[in-house]
C-alpha cells in the first residue's frame, strides 16, 4: 500500500497534547463514517481527565467530511489511497505505529465513550495486562444486545487498552485479514493467550447502530474462513 505522504507528514492535527508526548495514544481507522466518527470523537473529548492523550485517526480512503470532522475534534488525520470496505488491520497498524503513547487505547469508530472517565479508567491497565470495555449495541439512546462484557467475555477489540510495547510483541493486527470481519477477534484471541486479559464492568463502550453491506455474510466470508484457519492453528 502506498500511503498519500512521507510518514512524518502524516501527523497534520495534534492540538491534544501540543507541547510534550501523551501517554496515552487512543487509535482508529476510519472509512466514510463522518458522522458516526464526529459523535464518537465528540464522546472522547468529553472525558474529563489530567492524563496527557492524543487521538489518532487513520482514514482508509474515505470520499466524505471524514477530514473536516477529525480537524473540528483536533484529532492526528491519516489519510491513505487505495482503501476502501475491508479489513482494518492494516490502516490500524499504521495507528499504532504513529502513537506516540506508552498505553494505546483502541477502539472502533462508532463506539462511544458512556462516561466522561473511559480514559482515565483504561489507563489503569499494567504491563502484560489487557482491558477489554464492556460494549452494548445502541439505537436511539437505549442499550440493546450485549456484544462483550464480564458476564460474556468474548475477545472483540471494540474498546480497550493495552501497553504499546506488548502489543507488538504479538505483532500488532494480522494484516493476513485483508477481507472485512474477524480481525479484531483474532486479535483479543491472541491478546487473551499471552496476557491477562479482563473485562471491565465500569468501562462501558456503546456501538453506534449504522447500515451494512447487503451482502455481508460474502463479504466476511474469507475472513472467517481465515479465522478458523488461524484458530486451528493456536490449538
Amino acid at each position: 500500500m502506498k500511503e498519500k505522504k512521507d510518514f512524518e507528514a502524516l501527523i497534520e492535527y495534534n492540538n491534544s497534547y501540543p507541547n510534550g508526548v501523551p501517554y496515552i495514544s487512543i487509535v482508529m481507522s476510519t472509512f466514510n463514517k463522518a458522522s458516526l466518527l464526529d459523535k464518537t470523537l465528540e464522546s472522547i473529548r468529553a472525558n474529563k481527565t489530567d492524563i496527557p492523550y492524543e487521538i489518532i485517526v487513520v482514514d482508509d480512503g474515505s470520499t466524505d467530511n471524514t477530514s473536516n470532522v477529525c480537524k473540528k475534534h483536533s484529532a492526528i488525520y491519516v489519510w491513505l489511497e487505495g482503501g476502501g470496505y475491508r479489513s482494518p488491520s492494516i490502516p490500524r497498524n499504521i495507528g499504532c505505529r504513529t502513537a506516540r503513547g506508552k498505553i494505546l487505547i483502541m477502539q472502533s469508530d462508532e463506539i462511544l465513550h458512556e462516561s466522561i472517565d473511559v480514559i482515565a479508567k483504561l489507563a489503569d491497565v499494567k504491563r502484560g495486562e489487557a482491558h477489554f470495555a464492556t460494549v452494548w449495541n445502541y439505537h436511539n439512546g437505549k442499550r440493546l444486545q450485549n456484544y462483550c462484557g464480564p458476564e460474556y467475555p468474548r475477545p472483540l477489540f471494540f474498546l480497550g487498552s493495552m501497553f504499546k510495547e506488548d502489543f507488538w510483541s504479538i505483532g500488532g493486527n494480522d494484516e493476513d485479514f485483508t477481507a472485512p470481519g474477524y480481525e479484531d477477534t483474532y486479535l483479543g484471541e491472541i491478546i487473551k493467550r499471552k496476557y491477562k486479559a479482563e473485562w471491565r464492568h465500569d468501562v462501558v463502550g456503546l456501538h453506534q447502530d449504522h447500515p451494512r453491506p447487503k451482502n455481508l455474510r460474502r463479504l466476511i466470508t474469507p475472513s472467517r474462513e481465515l479465522y478458523e484457519k488461524k484458530m486451528k492453528e493456536l490449538e
